[in-house]
């Protein structure tokens, strides 16, 4: 078993490239790199963490006082 991931220039800040394995019949692998895009300045639907966000907790529980 092979599990290979990668994500070539993830978000423009790495310069790095992916690769597809492939196996023929006999079984032979072979690679092909992929070379990233052009960078990108921005990512789209990542903000300034790399994680959601957690919603604040209430400190007091609604209707009891």
């Amino acid at each position: 078993m092979v599990t290979l991931f990668s994500a070539p220039n993830y978000c423009g800040e790495f310069d790095n490239a992916g690769a597809m394995m492939s196996v023929d019949d006999t079984l032979l692998c072979s690679f092909q790199i992929l070379k990233p895009a052009e960078k990108k300045k921005y990512c789209v639907g990542i903000g300034t963490g790399s994680r959601p966000v957690t919603p604040p907790r209430n400190t007091k529980a609604k209707g009891k006082m």
